[in-house]
């Protein structure tokens, strides 16, 4: 999937939830994503990564059922603090505290 992202130019829509994505698929699945401009809709819900290295690109962004607690929703934080793009994002069911959505 990495290596066609890369040359897509009309897939607008991708969603690989339920798929065991790793730490490591992340990694590589994000560095195509950076290289990818089409695609405007992407959904890894429900896969076993921990680590947040999605360039966030997307106009609708489902990272639903991640685990990523706290720390993972202060790094989405961050990332999107300046982001006009995304218009829509599901970190529902992440383990996130009082203190965390604070």
């Amino acid at each position: 999937i990495g290596e066609a992202l890369q040359i897509n130019t009309s897939l607008q829509t991708l969603d690989v939830s339920y798929n065991r994505i790793s730490d490591s698929g992340v990694i590589a699945f994000s560095e195509s994503l950076k290289i990818n401009r089409a695609l405007k809709k992407l959904s890894l819900s429900w896969n076993s990564f921990h680590r947040l290295v999605i360039d966030v690109t997307n106009q609708s962004l489902n990272m639903r059922n991640q685990q990523f607690g706290d720390i993972g929703i202060i790094v989405i934080s961050s990332l999107l603090h300046c982001n006009t793009i995304v218009y829509k994002l599901d970190i529902s069911c992440n383990e996130v505290s009082d203190d965390g959505a604070a």
